[in-house]
């Protein structure tokens, strides 16, 4: 996990990467580096995770990698490459494809295509310059093109910040985009990465059961690594993950955040308690004084005063702090759960409409979930310099996810919905029955910090009652602090 930038077209591309890296120095506190060829720069800041390869990485061209991917010890037992760098395993595939006379795109469209893994990568070679992001988008990437002019432009970063300095009009990579941009004729050319849907059907509970549970088992042990902590709430999302998570490493810490007797504190004591993880549990108790002082940290990290992006982002954004400042680097979420198997009161109106509605409305969920949750989060848990991991957006649980039919997602009896219902099924093993069927609360009241927000707002003299209350109180923080140039509306 890092940050990383590029930029050609400029006069000086060294100065204007060096800047760009310098805004992403959270992502990456271990090293930085830059390669320069032919009027382009790309950099990396690195957070070491797996092995301890410096980037870029340089041969005939050179590779940068914001991410992990999962199977590159398979990758290279079957290239009969030795290294424990997943970053080192893609550079010498696609080098050796682009040596046997593959293009850089195709090269690096066929190396992707194998991968079970997150990432946003840049391979220049030449005048050539290729980037790419997951099909899913857990790992963000942020670019911005001017052609018509006499030399091409290209920047990109893997986060807003890093283009402020130079009033570039920015916009998301498409996830599942593999772009190859020619930084002497401005030529493009793209190649997708999709995820389909699937042809057949799982519409028998015992065998979708099976193969969910399988996929998530795989799903969270390859991205343990001793370093690991989880972000804990003890609804059946994050509690599922803890307990799969317990067969490898029976001592992986359990972060919870929230105020004194709060909903997600308590709940989180119970299901710590249900599963015999007492000892694993780290409860770190929320003040109002803690909450008001993360916001301006939490605004610059989100590039935003969105007040529902705020008050999400917030308690994970002390859940990473927390989990740092205990030594852990990677921290495995729930999100992608809710999305994938119907766990939001509007996929029960979908399911009204017909079995085939909440099936496109899920799929959809699937596809727009990085602008909606994942670049937040990403965002709020690499301002501590913490890896997020979703081991149910893994590539298999995906494919699994979208093939089981979805009157077993969201299960009607008797009148009555159950959401997320063969994610219950396949937890059933492992977890007990009463942390089975609970209901969770969304992360911002569960956890108190929504109820603070309010009151924050209100006591810096915004009015409830005149609508818009919270936005004008970030706003107000946000002109305080001097972040008006990073904020999303400004950039764009």
């Amino acid at each position: 996990m890092c940050g990383i930038a590029g930029v050609s077209g400029v006069l000086d591309t060294n100065i204007e990467i060096i800047q760009m890296l310098a805004a992403l120095g959270h992502r990456g506190p271990d090293a930085c580096g830059t390669y320069q060829t032919g009027g382009l720069s790309i950099g990396n800041t690195l957070l070491k995770i797996t092995g301890d390869m410096p980037q870029p990485l340089v041969g005939k061209g050179a590779l940068v990698l914001n991410g992990e991917v999962f199977n590159f010890g398979e990758l290279a037992a079957e290239s009969g490459i030795i290294t424990d760098s997943d970053t080192e395993v893609l550079f010498s595939l696609i080098e050796t494809l682009i040596r046997e006379g593959d293009t850089p795109i195709n090269a690096v469209f066929s190396v992707l295509s194998r991968v079970n893994g997150d990432y946003a990568l840049a391979y220049a070679r030449d005048s050539e310059l290729v980037l790419a992001r997951d099909p899913v988008g857990v790992k963000p990437l942020f670019y911005s093109i001017k052609k018509g002019i006499e030399k091409p432009e290209i920047a990109f970063a893997s986060e807003k910040k890093a283009f402020v300095a130079f009033g570039r009009k920015i916009k998301p990579f498409p996830p599942g985009s593999i772009m190859s941009f020619n930084i002497r004729s401005g030529r493009l050319e793209e190649k997708f990465l999709r995820i389909k849907p699937p042809q057949e059907r799982i519409s028998e509970e015992s065998e979708a059961v099976s193969l969910l549970k399988a996929a998530l088992e795989k799903a969270v042990e390859i991205r343990l690594t001793q370093a690991s902590g989880i972000a804990f709430s003890g609804g059946i999302d994050s509690t599922f993950l803890a307990a799969l998570a317990k067969k490898v490493n029976p001592d992986i810490p359990l972060y919870a955040v929230g105020l004194p007797d709060s909903h997600d504190i308590t709940q989180a004591g119970s299901a710590a308690k249900a599963t015999g993880m007492t000892d694993s549990l780290r409860l770190h108790l929320l003040s109002p004084k803690e909450i008001e002082a993360a916001v301006p940290h939490v605004i610059y990290a989100t590039e935003s005063t969105d007040p529902m992006k705020i008050a999400i982002g917030l308690p994970l954004y002390i859940v990473a702090k927390t989990a740092r400042e205990d030594g852990k680097r990677v921290l495995l979420t729930g999100q992608g759960a809710d999305e994938l198997f119907g766990g939001y009161s509007r996929h029960e109106g979908f399911l009204e409409q017909g079995p085939e509605v909440l099936d496109r409305e899920i799929y959809s969920d699937i596809q727009n979930i990085s602008t909606i949750n994942l670049e937040r989060d990403d965002m709020v848990t690499m301002a501590n310099s913490v890896e997020l991991r979703v081991p149910f957006l893994d590539k298999e649980v995906i494919r699994t996810g979208l093939s089981i039919s979805p009157e077993l997602k969201v299960f009607k009896k008797s009148g009555s919905y159950t959401r997320k219902y063969i994610l219950r099924k396949a937890a059933e093993e492992v977890l007990p029955s009463e942390l089975l069927w609970k209901e969770k609360k969304a992360m911002q009241y569960g956890t108190g910090v929504q109820k603070v927000l309010d009151k924050l707002a209100r006591e810096a003299g915004f009015s409830k009652r005149e609508g818009n209350h919270i936005e004008k109180y970030l706003k107000q923080v946000a002109a305080e602090q001097g972040f008006d140039f990073i904020l999303t509306d400004k950039i764009n």
